[in-house]
């Protein structure tokens, strides 16, 4: 019978074993209704096993959709325990434990050598160290921008979304460097390379990232286990599944040969990397965030599963000089040893090679059980049975490799942790709990002329910069900050209603910490608050923010402070050296320029 696609002459069967193609029908050049690596399921579809994991046998993947269920209510379970110091080494190593045993199940380590995947995981782990601590401060840099500088915010955007791209390049670059080494031209031994170059990056990236998260306890006491939940969600999940499908992705098609694939596979990396950088400047909530970050790590491993099943479908097959039977690990029926099986059409390179000739029918080789034939001159084959992964030992051996790392994270952490602050008075008394003497600065008149309001002059530790009704000044000092000054009408709003809106407009997941008391504005009663901000960047970066927001009303005019910088709780060594609720630095220093503010209209200003 010939194929209509490629024309070969071969047995009566339901598909081509030269090109893959369905024999009842003409095959379009993707094949999409039968997967090359998981024949039984359709290229556009959600299926994690089968996309990260190629080489797998059919039953052993129900094995490894095991191992992942376990994960992730692992991750969830200690997310909800606030069990963070294991719940961060977990996230970071859990998916490349399971890679490795990927790795060792499918023998694709025979495949490829060791000192290649050695190397190539080496340079992912070097290069992930590298970029976290080089755009650790950089990015740090943009969380606390004004509220009022439009140009910061644009500017903080921008570096959103660039540093995602950037370090997806530099993900990718082990690939790069193996595909110039390598020793094979088929196509899944480039995804592996790939694959475990993204994952080791990436795990060495967000530990490098969270590693001063470690420092602040085995338990999470003090952080809102939503935050805990959205931080598992991202780097535990979202963020390791999709570096490993665009790194596997441009891994297959370096070796794949092709230029245009290539710039083809490295754009739609830019582009799910740049998505998720959109997802993060974009104020929303953290739960619509992760929600955009799964949706984008769905379209990456369908991408990944276009991607495979075009290449497992053209790349051209190595001559190997058998002609002869083999057992497909699939369908588990003796069929004749071509690029695709003539039963169900799995690719004969969704298999390593050390497992497809030990699958060969050999005379004189070890007989252990009996299989059907399919379009061969015999209708049964005494044959090697197939290695098939079983949920017992795959839950023994990945429940060991996360003890190992959440013993590791627990180790960290206690290490870590500093001692808590014990203040004895004296001689540990602190400052006088009485505000610094009032300095003489220059002050600012808005331009309705509704309000004036003291700043620093040249020479502080502050960068001032004036707008029509507003003041902005960054703290350049310690722990760095911004500190906002402005009015606006409040149209009959109350303090405590343009707090909340102004929160919700540009921190929308901020918790509150807790509402100050007496707070006041200008000498004017009003309303205060202390917000915990936790941003979560589309590399994982670990922040705590705090934001003091006040708001005074005076003749239906608001005047607002508002104070943004990295907390820092307060020691006999640091801040006022009493214990503080507000624990910022720059909080230290807002006392005197909320209370210059002055009114300037209406019968009693």
């Amino acid at each position: 019978m010939a194929c209509e696609q490629c024309g070969t002459q071969g047995p009566t069967a339901a598909f081509c074993g030269a090109c893959g193609a369905p024999l009842s029908q003409r095959r379009g050049p993707l094949r999409l209704d039968a997967y090359a690596a998981a024949p039984g399921e359709q290229v556009v579809r959600l299926s994690v096993a089968s996309s990260l994991f190629p080489h797998l046998p059919h039953r052993s993947r129900t094995a490894f959709r095991v191992g992942l269920a376990v994960y992730f209510l692992l991750l969830l379970v200690l997310a909800l325990l606030r069990c963070q110091a294991p719940m961060l080494a977990i996230s970071a190593l859990g998916l490349p434990t399971v890679f490795l045993l990927y790795l060792y199940q499918s023998g694709a380590h025979r495949d490829i050598t060791v000192s290649t995947l050695i190397s190539t995981a080496l340079g992912g782990i070097a290069l992930g160290v590298g970029w976290a601590l080089l755009t650790a401060s950089f990015v740090a840099h943009f969380y606390d921008v004004s509220f009022a500088n439009a140009d910061s915010r644009r500017l903080a955007a921008l570096v959103g979304i660039v540093v995602p791209i950037a370090g997806a390049a530099v993900m990718l670059m082990p690939a790069v460097v193996m595909r110039f080494v390598r020793s094979s031209r088929e196509t899944l031994d480039g995804y592996v390379i790939g694959a475990l170059g993204a994952v080791a990056f990436t795990a060495a990236a967000i530990l490098t990232r969270l590693a001063p998260q470690f420092a602040t306890g085995v338990v999470a006491d003090d952080r809102p286990v939503k935050m805990l939940l959205v931080q598992a969600a991202l780097q535990g999940v979202a963020i390791p599944l999709t570096a490993a499908a665009m790194g596997g992705l441009v891994g297959a098609a370096l070796w794949f040969g092709r230029r245009k694939l290539v710039v083809a596979s490295v754009g739609a990396t830019v582009a799910v990397f740049g998505t998720l950088g959109v997802t993060e400047v974009v104020p929303a909530l953290e739960g619509l965030h992760v929600g955009a970050h799964l949706l984008v790590t769905v379209a990456a491993l369908v991408i990944l599963r276009i991607g495979v099943q075009y290449f497992l479908l053209h790349e051209q097959r190595e001559a190997t000089g058998h002609a002869g039977y083999v057992l497909c690990p699939h369908c588990d029926h003796v069929v004749a040893d071509m690029a695709f099986c003539p039963n169900c059409g799995v690719a004969a390179a969704a298999a390593s090679r050390a497992s497809h000739a030990a699958r060969r029918i050999e005379t004189g080789g070890d007989v252990t059980v009996r299989r059907p034939g399919y379009a061969t001159p015999e209708s049964v084959y005494e044959v090697a049975p197939v290695h098939h992964t079983g949920n017992t030992w795959m839950l023994t051996t990945l429940a060991a490799g996360l003890v190992v790392a959440a013993a590791a994270g627990i180790t960290a952490a206690v290490l870590a942790t500093p001692q808590r602050p014990r203040y004895t008075c004296p001689p540990d008394c602190g400052r006088p709990p009485i505000g610094e003497p009032v300095d003489i600065n220059p002050r600012f008149v808005s331009a309705d002329g509704e309000f004036s309001v003291q700043y620093p002059g040249p020479g502080s530790l502050y960068k001032a910069t004036l707008y029509p009704d507003w003041v902005e000044m960054e703290y350049t000092g310690g722990d760095t900050g911004t500190l906002d000054l402005w009015g606006e009408p409040a149209t009959k709003r109350s303090p405590k209603q343009i707090i909340d809106t102004m929160i919700a407009d540009y921190y929308p997941d901020a918790t509150l910490d807790y509402e100050i008391p007496n707070a006041m504005v200008g000498y004017e009663p009003g309303y205060g608050a202390v917000y915990d901000q936790y941003p979560q960047d589309a590399s994982g970066e670990f922040t705590r923010l705090r934001v003091v927001a006040l708001c005074a009303i005076k003749n239906d005019y608001a005047l607002v402070a508002t104070a943004v910088g990295p907390y820092h709780e307060f020691s006999p060594d640091f801040g006022s050296g009493h214990p503080s609720g507000v624990n910022l630095e720059l909080a230290l220093d807002m006392g005197k320029f909320v209370n210059s503010f002055r009114w300037h209209s209406g019968p009693s200003a």
